[in-house]
């Protein structure tokens, strides 16, 4: 598993206004060297997963065990890729955190992705940003 944390961790009392912890979850080649500047001036803290590469039993939440960076996301944009068992992970992630914003970027938008709001893959950076804003806004978190 891939991460990088831009910026360090906010109190739990800050979470309600930006900066918001994105997690990006996503195996699509070149996300881990992306740039996220767009992201970030719109009040988000990025941190990128690339997820199990082979199983998904090599995700801690697939197995039952905790996942730091979910743990502490505010929300999150999930890629399904071309990958049928991300769907186990995307489950693992809801059974986990079933209150947590995520919006899926995929490139069949028309399935259902357990009642996740859904993005194309070739939506703009600004949409995407718009996307996320939409979700966190509807969310309050209970750890504030």
């Amino acid at each position: 598993m891939h991460q990088r944390i831009l910026h360090p961790p906010r109190a739990g009392a800050e979470r309600r206004r930006p900066p918001w912890r994105l997690l990006i979850e996503s195996r699509a080649p070149g996300v881990d060297i992306a740039n996220f500047d767009a992201f970030q001036c719109a009040g988000f803290d990025v941190t990128v997963c690339d997820g199990p590469g082979e199983t998904p039993l090599e995700c801690p939440l697939v197995r039952g065990e905790s996942c730091s960076l979910v743990d502490e996301a505010d929300v999150v944009l999930f890629e399904p890729c071309d990958l049928p068992w991300r769907t186990a992970v995307l489950g693992a992630l809801r059974a986990r955190r079933p209150e947590l914003p995520v919006v899926v970027r995929t490139a069949e938008p028309a399935e259902d992705y357990g009642g996740c709001p859904t993005i194309h893959t070739t939506t703009s950076v600004n949409g995407q940003v718009s996307a996320l804003h939409k979700a966190v806004m509807r969310w309050t978190s209970p750890r504030v």
